[in-house]
């Protein structure tokens, strides 16, 4: 049977529950009417608009407000089965027997922001888009290795067929496949798309409509006749300030409305100004101190670190609290595995390595680790200490460098801090050559990628695993994780890993990177998705006070 999903498009609904407020009522009279321009500040360029090509994070966000996908997940971040996941050009869709396809009903409202009708050939034209390697987009390794092909059913039903059945296989497709407008792009060689007029200016689909854009700037005004209903802005502009005090300046003299990049040293400052609000969103990214377990890339364990208890010691040595407050404020989160809070599977009950000092010292003790008169501890021929990596640019990471100096000295442990370039750092990190480094990764709403950045034997250039951790009780916990047909029993088997992985201290986990955002006191902006602000921007409302200020939308082309 066909399964109907679509739920109703209601704006005011979802306004007055970001407000918090009592009643409609009450609601009704905090509401300004509809219009304005919102001016968000930009990290850099949002030049990639089309789906496939997009990269950095302003890229998608303008890219996922031009082009509709076929469904959006919901703000429980679920990546297992399609539990919670609403309606966008697909307005139903029906699972096949054995799983192994899904049929897409395209809504026959939807509309390519010239006219066009949206069409199920659109899908399976977006398709072999993405799964050309002459497009080299970055998603289609997830869609080719879950993907066997598109076809057309009818006009408005495509079906997607899958390879082999898998826990994230609705994820997969309508997180990565976004429909393209085949009758603009469809006679373009593939090996042009991105460098085309029709990239630099797209068709889309969204909820906004392309208007203009030059060096620094980018013009998107409402669409008029937008299947879901108009988005109650006329006008955004995505403005770069791509250095911290042009756009501390621009937030602060009130010349940006939105600003996603706002660095947690401003807090305090923040205060200061009535005018503007903080929003702070979890993060989707964590930070570690990585041990190499190998001795450089050899395939000889490390004089220290290829030790597990000697790992645990240090690791216990560590005030990971401490350190995440004194780098970063009130808003500093300490990690606690591989995973951020802001992903499903993470677990705050999770066993844990405590901080302990002197439980640290004693251990090092009972492992043979002597205190000498250098207070530095020796065992045999080889001294406690190691040469601790980090780039250059990250002052967060320069700074967690001499914490962890300064705690690992305590019980006689010697740190010698080397700050390189990036270039230099990645070199390092992918040949192996390092005893340890501050690492970080970003992450999606999907836990899978901890199955690509700690399992699997370290390959020469790649900076997965790249200290070589292998337990074959963490990868199996993993693929079942990954293989789970609910998210219960999914959470059950990533739980199990996480405190396989904490046990064997591979690394010790260091913070979350705080996820900041800002915005003006006249925007009103309703709830966010924690992995995409972006997705509420149809509903974001500007107060009457603001409205002297807002500039006349520009006509789109």
């Amino acid at each position: 049977l066909m399964r109907r999903v679509s739920k109703p498009f209601v704006l005011f609904a979802l306004l007055c529950a970001g407000a918090g407020v009592a009643s409609v009522a009450a609601c009704a009279r905090d509401q300004a009417p509809a219009g304005g321009t919102v001016v968000i500040g930009s990290a850099s360029e949002p030049d990639r608009l089309l789906p496939p090509l997009y990269q950095t994070t302003p890229q998608r966000a303008a890219s996922e407000l031009l082009f509709d996908g076929l469904a959006a997940m919901g703000a429980g971040l679920n990546t297992v089965g399609e539990a919670g996941f609403e309606p966008r050009l697909a307005q139903r869709w029906s699972w096949a027997k054995d799983s192994l396809s899904i049929a897409f009903e395209i809504d026959p409202r939807a509309l390519w922001h010239d006219g066009t009708p949206v069409r199920a050939a659109d899908v399976a034209f977006a398709f072999s888009v993405y799964a050309d390697s002459l497009v080299g987009s970055p998603r289609r390794g997830d869609l080719r290795n879950a993907l066997d092909s598109v076809t057309v059913r009818d006009s408005i039903t495509a079906v997607a067929w899958f390879s082999h059945r898998s826990a994230e296989q609705f994820y997969t497709v309508v997180a990565s496949l976004v429909p393209l407008p085949q009758h603009t792009l469809g006679k373009i060689p593939r090996d042009s798309l991105g460098a085309s007029a029709a990239a630099r200016a797209p068709v889309g689909s969204g909820p906004f409509v392309f208007a203009s854009a030059a060096a620094g700037q980018l013009d998107l005004v409402a669409n008029e006749r937008y299947y879901r209903g108009r988005p109650a802005l006329d006008h955004l502009v995505f403005t770069v300030v791509n250095q911290v005090t042009t756009a501390l300046a621009k937030v602060y003299g009130g010349d940006v409305d939105f600003y996603d990049n706002f660095p947690p040293q401003e807090v305090a400052a923040l205060a200061t100004h009535p005018d503007l609000r903080l929003i702070e969103q979890p993060s989707f990214s964590y930070n570690f101190l990585q041990f190499n377990l190998m001795d450089g890339a050899s395939d000889r364990p490390h004089p220290v670190f290829g030790d597990r208890a000697t790992r645990r010691a240090l690791a216990m040595a560590l005030d990971r609290r401490a350190m995440a407050q004194n780098v970063f404020g009130a808003v500093g989160v300490a990690a606690i595995a591989p995973v951020s809070r802001a992903q499903w599977s993470f677990d705050s009950t999770v066993t844990r390595i405590p901080y302990d000092v002197a439980a640290a010292a004693r251990a090092l003790d009972s492992l043979g680790w002597t205190l000498g008169a250098d207070r530095v501890r020796h065992r045999g021929s080889h001294t406690l200490s190691f040469a601790l990596l980090v780039p250059s640019v990250s002052k967060s990471r320069g700074s967690y460098a001499v914490l962890i100096q300064e705690q690992l000295r305590r019980v006689g442990a010697k740190v010698d801090v080397q700050s390189v370039e990036p270039g230099a750092f990645q070199a390092q990190m992918g040949s192996h050559q390092f005893d340890a480094l501050i690492g970080g990764w970003g992450v999606t709403p999907s836990p899978t990628g901890i199955a690509q950045t700690w399992r699997g034997a370290p390959r020469t250039g790649s900076f997965n695993n790249a200290g070589g951790y292998s337990n074959p009780r963490f990868a199996a916990y993993v693929d079942s994780a990954m293989a789970a047909s609910s998210m219960v029993a999914a959470k059950a088997h990533y739980r199990a890993a996480y405190e396989t992985i904490i046990a064997d201290a591979p690394a010790v986990w260091l913070y979350e990177a705080p996820n900041l955002l800002v915005a003006s006191a006249h925007l009103v902006t309703g709830p966010m998705r924690a992995d995409a602000w972006w997705t509420s921007v149809p509903a974001w409302r500007l107060r009457a006070a603001a409205k002297a200020r807002a500039t006349a939308a520009p006509k789109a082309p």
